[in-house]
């Protein structure tokens, strides 16, 4: 059986199919889905990237009043506990995000322009968990740095993320300062490799791509004098702490007697043209949409497009869409839990009201943990004197519980793609019992074979049609779409 163009468009490079929602017919619509994607504003953070800027201050009065009164021995209490004003702003906001991002992909009808912004925010992944700012930074790192940036140049692209107060706070590269700047020198400080290691193993050449600890190393001074102003989050370059000098880098020198942030953007700039950075973001790309095993001539294809467009992302896109092996062979690759859960919420047509984040803010004995009045909407806390603002187990909290929280990613290579990490045993199991929860609550009066058929029109196998149409209830019938192989991998 040959699974039509845009039911493997819809499934392989979308979020799946929605009811109502007409699925991709050719490559142009795919890539018009890109070209709309970049112009459109995303729901988080929640009070817009600008409003999100606006309160970082305000973020900041709640930080400085909580750390007055560790020290003058005057927190709040709850029974035993000390209650955190600082931590439950932070928690609520970043819940308000990693809702709104759900949200996002469920109800976007640009489903090929939001699966990019997933791939490439695990390219350049992050993890809120390491705490503090990173909670308010992660959202506006993908509203930012990724969505605007992933339909222009890879090396726009690269410069926007690498450089975003994110991922400059997330590998400590304030950490890191020329040991013989003025700053290294009065302060006895030195470098911190780790931002100049993962642009070049993960984010451009790749690992075993060619390049020696050397490089590494003279990256690193290359990139020190990268910094970020607190609280206000804008990437700045302090000359005091750039070592100064000359450094080779796969060959080219960058630096001098003056250092400036030129000398960076002219690193990242090389970077992005190597070869070795064309094959490896390309076979990455193939290996996230279509398989573990790339098929070869598919890279190859993308890789030649890298070259002829100077690196411009919509052309390799292109070369991977126009590509006949891009459309066959479907079931290759797991639905990450993410993938999972919006095509499932957008399969039963669940509700935007539905996807919020939990209910404590409800519950009896919630108060604010602070008076900073442009703070109110997130500083609800619980009886217990924790974050009023929890998970939503039909969303945000199955994903947490699938095990790949958003914008959370366990290392700075992000996440597992191969099958064998999400087909397992428990996964399946988490999976058929979330579906049944969710197919009890929005399943409504649907037909079971109906929504097989609207959800995986012609990607569904015989065996599948038959093993539905013989479940003992609508209901059965209705979870067994969500958990069969068609509607788990893609």
């Amino acid at each position: 059986m040959t699974t039509s163009f845009s039911t493997m468009a819809a499934i392989r490079f979308g979020y799946g199919r929605r009811p109502g929602e007409t699925p991709p017919e050719s490559v142009e619509a795919l890539i018009r889905q890109v070209e709309r994607g970049t112009r459109e504003t995303c729901l988080f953070p929640f009070e817009g990237i600008a409003g999100r800027r606006a309160r970082f201050f305000a973020f900041r009065e709640v930080q400085q009043a909580y750390n007055a009164a560790r020290d003058a021995n005057m927190l709040v209490m709850v029974g035993e506990q000390s209650v955190n004003p600082y931590n439950i702003v932070m928690a609520n906001a970043f819940r308000r995000d990693q809702h709104l991002k759900v949200r996002q992909a469920v109800f976007s009808p640009n489903g090929f322009f939001e699966r990019l912004a997933a791939f490439w925010g695990d390219h350049f992944a992050i993890d809120a968990r390491k705490g503090g700012a990173m909670r308010i930074l992660a959202g506006l790192h993908e509203a930012e740095a990724i969505r605007p940036n992933l339909g222009g140049s890879f090396s726009d692209l690269l410069k926007a993320a690498v450089l975003h107060p994110a991922m400059l706070a997330y590998l400590d590269q304030t950490r890191s300062i020329g040991p013989n700047s003025p700053v290294g020198l009065k302060s006895g400080r030195g470098l911190n490799e780790n931002l100049a290691r993962e642009l070049i193993e993960l984010h451009t050449m790749g690992a075993g791509s060619g390049y020696s600890q050397k490089d590494v190393r003279s990256t690193a001074f290359v990139l020190t004098g990268l910094w970020f102003r607190n609280p206000v989050y804008e990437t700045v370059y302090r000359t005091r702490s750039a070592e100064p000098g000359s450094y080779r880098v796969l060959g080219k020198s960058y630096g001098g007697r003056a250092r400036q942030i030129e000398q960076v953007y002219a690193l990242l700039d090389d970077l992005a043209d190597r070869k070795e950075t064309r094959r490896h973001i390309c076979r990455k790309l193939v290996v996230h949409f279509i398989a573990d095993d790339p098929p070869q001539p598919v890279v190859d294809a993308m890789v030649k497009a890298w070259g002829r467009s100077g690196g411009q992302l919509v052309d390799v896109y292109r070369a991977m869409l126009e590509h006949p092996l891009s459309f066959e062979e479907e079931g290759r690759k797991a639905r990450q839990p993410f993938d999972f859960v919006v095509a499932a919420l957008r399969a039963l047509n669940v509700p935007a009201e539905a996807l919020g984040p939990g209910e404590d803010a409800k519950k009896a004995g919630v108060r604010p943990a602070t008076d900073v009045t442009a703070l109110q909407d997130v500083a609800t806390m619980t009886a217990a004197g924790k974050p009023a603002l929890g998970a939503n187990p039909l969303s945000v909290g199955i994903i947490d519980r699938l095990g790949q929280p958003i914008w959370s990613a366990p290392n700075p290579a992000g996440w597992e793609e191969n099958l064998s990490a999400w087909v397992t045993g428990s996964q399946l199991t988490e999976r058929i019992a979330w579906a049944r929860r969710l197919v009890a609550r929005f399943g409504g009066t649907d037909d079971p074979r109906m929504l097989l058929e609207a959800t995986m029109a012609d990607a569904a196998r015989a065996d599948t049609v038959e093993t539905v149409s013989r479940a003992p209830n609508r209901a059965v019938g209705l979870a067994m779409v969500l958990a069969s192989p068609e509607f788990n991998r893609r």
